[in-house]
């Protein structure tokens, strides 16, 4: 662990000696989600990093979660195996408190309130867009540790078409195409999936079919129309029986629990510039998902609260509408206005039924001011009405300072946020309460990016606070079911993130990120759940030929705090990889390149949630053919 840390650090500081001067050119990334309109990373006053394109097709992710896992100040949690069901958390902010869109649709469930990372498959991205810090103000509720915005590739150019093949240990299969283009006025990108795998236990298997679709049409006066399609068709069995508390690090098998999900989302976006100064842009969205649950008697086990035999199965949908409207006053003014509108619907048949539903409406205002091309800033408030719990209003300001000549940004931001209680908040049968309120929050963070010798080594440095209230929290009761949801909790998270990324040689660039969280429930004095304190993220990629491609990544994790009066030991996970083209334009074939993924290639054992044990050494291995 400490001989990773000097090794990284010690690449850090010869480069910044040994750079030479000439200018590297990298472009600047385009951001859309931290102001609803496309803005230059530079001109943000918030902390944003970009998943780009490249970066997917580089280390040949298998799933979502591996893509963002190095994004600084965001915590992946999996329960397990491949699969198993994936959160997010961001700066001490928990799973329920993150946004996360798919096209600028909102996919969290408006039942558990949490987006299922693993339903999301990583083909046919363009970017992911990962703004830390309160949303609420653009995004509304649920809003307040960040965004996570998945953006669709968009077809160009003429037909392209590519098929990857992976096999690997715990028999997994991975099979993956698409193909993308534009033909006059219209653009297509169409993906398809399948991934497979049999898990390290018994009854730990999992397979998931995913197609994506997105086609657009580009049209006069600065018009467009896109639809975009993503669904996928998840079953996974479920090895972790609940015998304990907390659980045991070597799980208990459950040998028949499983569960079924089948999500669908579409979106459809027109924009239009009719004059110079006035764009507007209309969404349509729409996120269906469907979940089947079922957990019968095991042998061996005596039943004691019956029922004993769970089949459940859950139907939410979310359906929205969003209307934007920018208006532009020369190079220096954009202001913005947004009114939306969205009802959800939650209908749970099994062994606890419910049925639930509410309505969203919003209206928020957003001002944008750019002076001397140096000092940018931004500005505005959101209102909320929902028809269950009432409303709620949110402010947000940022700004970012550019010192050109010296390579210097500085940035920071702040404002208040909130999350809705949950369908099962509200209603689920025994422990919910109508009368809940939603969680609150006041944050803020303050920054500097610097750029050195001729933007080869590109440094940021940033420190956050967030303090939390009103957090709905489970608290013991004299009846069945003996616990309830009530608004009683207080915490705060407070840290810095430190990036960087170095070229080393044209061919040789290396990144260390590093977030330090101190967090705390004010009412135990115990550190966030599964909140770790350090967290540290290496990385080097590497082309010693033309056609060879390597890298590695480094992650490390040190012990985070459980629920139950217990600690869940810290890791140190090293992937490596790389492809090697072995044919280069032949006839049609325009490339055929072997691929490589290891994944926990020193088999560390570790959990991300105790009880759920990862896997070892995971391998995958394949081809990968573009015409």
């Amino acid at each position: 662990m400490q001989r990773v840390l000097l090794i990284a650090v010690g690449i850090v500081t010869a480069t910044a000696l040994v750079a030479g001067a000439q200018e590297v050119e990298k472009l600047e990334p385009v951001v859309v989600t931290a102001t609803k309109l496309e803005t230059p990373a530079a001109q943000l006053g918030s902390s944003v990093t970009v998943v780009t394109e490249e970066e997917l097709k580089t280390y040949h992710y298998a799933t979502l979660d591996e893509a963002v896992r190095a994004v600084p100040g965001l915590e992946i949690r999996r329960s397990g195996s491949l699969g198993k069901t994936t959160s997010l958390t961001i700066r001490g902010a928990n799973a329920n408190q993150v946004q996360v869109l798919l096209d600028g649709v909102r996919v969290k469930s408006p039942t558990t309130g949490q987006a299922e990372i693993s339903d999301i498959s990583p083909e046919l991205i363009e970017r992911i867009e990962v703004i830390r810090g309160p949303q609420s103000t653009l995004y509304g509720a649920d809003a307040i540790g960040g965004v996570v915005n998945i953006i669709t590739k968009k077809g160009k150019g003429p037909f392209s078409a590519t098929v990857h093949q992976e096999a690997g240990n715990y028999d997994t299969l991975n099979s993956r195409t698409w193909f993308s283009g534009s033909w006059q006025l219209l653009d297509y990108a169409f993906s398809a999936s399948h991934l497979e795998s049999n898990g390290q236990f018994q009854n730990d298997g999992f397979w998931q079919n995913a197609l994506n679709l997105r086609l657009g049409l580009t049209l006069p006066r600065d018009s467009s129309v896109a639809f975009t399609l993503r669904y996928n068709r998840t079953d996974t069995d479920l090895p972790t029986k609940f015998v304990t508390t907390p659980l045991s690090i070597d799980p208990v098998i459950d040998t028949n629990n499983r569960q079924e999900s089948e999500t669908l989302v579409t979106a459809l976006q027109a924009r239009t510039r009719p004059l110079s100064w006035w764009e507007t842009e209309l969404r349509l969205g729409r996120y269906t998902n469907t979940q089947i649950f079922v957990d019968r008697p095991d042998p061996g086990f005596d039943c004691f609260f019956p029922p004993c035999e769970f089949p459940s199965r859950l139907t939410v949908e979310r359906r929205e509408v969003e209307w934007l409207n920018h208006v532009h006053l020369g190079r220096w003014s954009t202001s913005s206005v947004g009114l939306e509108y969205r009802d959800e619907m939650g209908d749970n048949q099994g062994g606890t039924p419910f049925h639930a539903e509410s309505d969203t409406k919003s209206v928020f205002f957003q001002q944008q001011l750019r002076f001397f091309d140096r000092l940018f800033t931004s500005a505005g408030f959101r209102v909320e009405d929902n028809s269950v719990f009432g409303t709620s209003t949110t402010e947000r300001g940022s700004l970012a300072y550019l010192v050109k000549s010296w390579g210097t940004k500085l940035r920071g931001g702040a404002g208040s946020g909130f999350r809705a209680p949950t369908f099962n908040d509200l209603f689920f049968p025994g422990f919910s309460d109508r009368t809940l309120k939603p969680e609150e929050s006041f944050s803020y963070d303050v920054g500097v990016d610097q750029q050195l010798w001729g933007n080869r080594v590109r440094l940021g440095l940033t420190y956050f606070q967030n303090e939390f209230t009103n957090l709905i929290s489970i608290v013991s009761i004299a009846t069945a079911p003996f616990v309830k949801g009530v608004n009683a909790g207080k915490a705060r998270s407070a840290g810095i993130e430190f990036t960087s990324e170095v070229d080393l040689l044209d061919t040789l660039v290396a990144s260390l990120n590093y977030t330090y969280t101190d967090s705390e429930i004010l009412a135990t004095r115990h550190p966030i759940p599964r909140e770790p304190a350090h967290r540290w993220n290496f990385g080097l990629t590497w082309e010693p030929l033309r056609r060879l491609s390597l890298f590695t990544q480094v992650h490390v994790v040190t012990q985070q705090w459980e629920p139950n009066v217990v600690y869940n030991s810290g890791h140190t996970r090293v992937d490596l990889g790389g492809s090697y083209r072995l044919v280069n334009r032949y006839a049609f074939l325009q490339a055929l390149d072997l691929t490589a993924r290891v994944q926990n290639a020193l088999n560390e054992g570790y959990a991300e949630v105790r009880g759920f044990p990862a896997l070892g050494i995971n391998a995958l291995v394949g081809l990968k053919a573009s015409f």
